[in-house]
This record gives C-alpha cells, structure tokens and sequence, in this order.
C-alpha cells in the first residue's frame, strides 16, 4: 500500500479541506497511509477527525494568519511569500528520506506549490478541484499566471531552483507543462455541472463522488466544537457566506443584518436562524449588536451567531432553508440532506453556481442588493412551499448519496489514485 500525502489549500478555507478528509478516510479504508500538510491555522480543521498533520511554514503563516489574511490588493488573496522558502526546502521534512510519499494529492489552489515540490522531490501527483471551474481555467494556466505576474527574475530563480542544472532556463510554458497532463478530481456529479459544448474537461480530468460524510480517521470519536442547540419546538434556518467571507465582508454584512431583520418581522417566531459568519464578521455583528463588553443585546433571541458551523450536522437537524452564498461545499451539503436553497451570490465562481441552482431547480437565487426583510421572507415562502423544489432535491440527493455512499474499493476516486500510483 502507498504513502498518501495531501495538501488542498494554503489557507485555512473549510471548503476546500472538508472534502480531503472524507477523501483521506476513503484511501485509509483501501490500506493506504494518508498524511496531510499545511500550515497551522489549518491544522484544527484535520484536528477533530484525528488525521495526522505535518505543520509547515510556521515562521511565513503563524497561527491566526487566516483570521487577519485580506484581498490585498484587490483580487489577490494568494500571495507567493511561501514560494521561494518551498525552493529552498522549507518544507524538507514531510519529503525526506522514509517521510517521502509515494503520492502528493495537491489541491487546484496549491497547483504551482505541487508541480514546485514535483520537480524538487521527484514525487508523483494528482490534484482535487473543489469547485467547480471552467475547462479553460486549468490547473497549468492557474500556475503559469502566478509566475508571469511575478517579477520574472523571481519566476526564474523559482523554477530554477527546483530543476536539475540540464533543464535550468526551462520556458514558463515548458515548467507547467506535467499539469496539462496530471490527473484532477473533481468532488461532483457531473450531472450538476453544466452541459453546454464549451463546458467539457479534458479526460484526465474526473467527476468522482462528492466527499460529503465525514468520519474518524481513527478509532477516536469526532468531538466537534461547539455543538449547536437549537431550542424546542423550533424550525431552523442556517446562513452562511462561507469560509472565505472576508474577501466580501461588506456584502456579507449586509446579508445577515438582513436576515435578521427577517427574523423580527411577523410569524417568524417559530424560526430559528444560526449563522455562520467567520470569524472577523461574527465578531463584527456581536458587537453591532451589542453582544460584547457588558452591552444590551439588540439580537433577537431567535438567532445565532457562530464563528463556525458543522453545516452537515446543522443541515440535518434538519434546516428549513438554507440561505448561502453558494459555495460548492455548502451546496452539496445543503443537497444531501434535502434543505432547499436561497443562493445570494457575493461573487467568484458563485454566479455561476447560482445559474447551476436554477438549471437543477433545488433552490431560488437573488442578488444581495435587492433584499430587504419582507423579500427575504418571500424567498423563504417559496423555497419551502415548492413542490418542484423538493422533487429536484430528492433527485439530486439522490446522487450525492450513490456516489459516496459506494465502498471504498468502488469509488471514483479510488480508481483514479490507482491509476497514478501504478503510471
């Protein structure tokens, strides 16, 4: 059996990281040994799943670095501080000697840091691509335009530190060329995904099942922080603008304080709304609504306001609705447990899957500029009271719950690890 290791994402964004875990439980029941890697706000993501963790760049992403991280500038949440200190050897240990993995799992947003470690430790890799990209936007293109907007003698130095003195002036295209080729997962029914003729992927590239229940990755029980307690004789509703929320904080403000503004207007006492907000936007809202320092609470009683939520364990309570900015991980959670849902999309890749929510009918879109208290309420109205709505839910989960719910020998994705551990 193999030595797996997997690295999904720089940054500490739960959706792109959850579904590893149910990938790493799926390779562990085939007899495989799976680490992950990453730095250590991540690490208490794997941490309540008792997934090993190698910690790396402590000194370039102490803890607490997601919580203050921004879009600085504008647009650029990745930044290559990392890169030349990966060069060098900075993450050595977790690819030395009997350390080193028979394969490297990168994530679509790590794809220049695996090609990187690639040429430097011989590895080979694959990747998993938690959303759901156009076929253009792939993982070469995603790491040549990281190199090309960096000052090029950098690019050069980059790439030439990781290639053997023969190939050292490769071009950029040259350098990113295996990613053209190298296989990609992509946690997602295809039949979710749009159709259209200038929507097709290369075929190294797979739709494997959705990686959605997560489970020990040892015998210890999951201790998830904070279980919710939703009061008796309660319908619950669950919001979310999801785990990258500070590159929109403003929007998503504007999201929840109007979704609480729902929850005062009439009949809505027999709701009850738990947010999931990060971190620097709860912390916001607690003290706009005087939750912090001794303050006098103006939130209504009938909602709460988390930093973090389990969405699958909220979802399943069950939820009512789910109102969300439509991430992939939160879409399909909300799918598999059959909670319609009220896409508000912040932007990204969210605008196209708030047209991927029409197209499969399990929810309604609106744009968070035409909300206010009363049209929220509609929405919620709708959602629930849709016949069509809940058919398609059905359809849809059922699916999710085909692909994932396969033993480990059966699933996608195991044919896919397979088939780059014995190229």
């Amino acid at each position: 059996m193999a030595k797996i290791t997997i690295w999904p994402d720089i940054y500490k964004e739960q959706g792109h990281w959850l579904p590893c875990i149910t990938l790493a439980k799926t390779l562990k029941d085939m007899g495989h040994t799976v680490r992950f890697m990453g730095i250590e706000d991540c690490a208490s993501i794997v941490q309540p799943y008792h997934g090993d963790f190698d910690t790396i760049m402590k000194k370039i992403y102490p803890l607490g670095y997601s919580f203050e991280n921004k879009l600085e500038p504008v647009d650029q949440r990745w930044k290559p501080h990392h890169l030349l200190p990966l060069m060098r050897g900075e993450v050595d240990i977790p690819f030395s000697g009997a350390n080193q993995p028979d394969l490297l799992i990168g994530g679509y947003f790590t794809s220049l840091e695996t090609l990187l470690l690639r040429y430097k430790y011989g590895l080979k890799i694959a990747l998993i691509t938690t959303y759901l990209r156009h076929p253009q936007d792939d993982p070469a293109l995603f790491a040549k335009t990281k190199l090309i907007h960096m000052p090029q003698a950098v690019a050069r130095k980059l790439m030439d530190g990781v290639l053997a003195p023969a190939d050292q002036g490769m071009s950029i295209d040259k350098f990113v060329a295996p990613l053209q080729d190298v296989k990609e997962m992509i946690p997602c029914p295809k039949e979710f995904d749009y159709s259209d003729p200038d929507w097709v992927h290369k075929a190294q590239v797979k739709y494997v099942e959705p990686m959605i229940v997560r489970s020990s990755l040892t015998s210890a029980a999951i201790t998830l922080p904070d279980p919710i307690t939703i009061p008796p004789g309660k319908t619950l509703l669950y919001a979310t603008s999801g785990s990258m929320v500070q590159d929109y904080e403003s929007r998503a403000r504007v999201f929840f304080r109007n979704l609480i503004s729902m929850m005062q207007t009439q009949n809505m006492d027999a709701y009850y709304l738990v947010i999931g907000a990060g971190a620097r936007v709860a912390a916001q809202l607690r003290a706009e609504y005087g939750l912090v320092l001794g303050g006098q609470s103006t939130l209504p009683a009938n909602v709460l306001i988390r930093d973090w939520v389990s969405q699958i364990d909220v979802l399943g309570n069950p939820a009512a609705a789910a109102f969300m900015h439509g991430g992939l991980a939160t879409i399909k959670e909300s799918i598999w447990e059959q909670v319609p849902i009220i896409i508000v999309p912040h932007g990204k890749d969210q605008m196209d899957n708030a047209r991927r929510i029409s197209r499969a009918g399990v929810g309604l879109v609106c744009q968070v500029g035409e909300l206010g208290p009363e049209q929220l309420r509609g929405l919620l109205t709708t959602a629930t009271t849709s016949t069509w709505i809940k058919q398609n839910l059905v359809k849809f989960a059922g699916l999710l719950h085909a692909e994932d719910d396969k033993a480990a020998n059966a699933k996608l994705s195991v044919g896919v690890i397979n088939g780059v551990l014995s190229s």
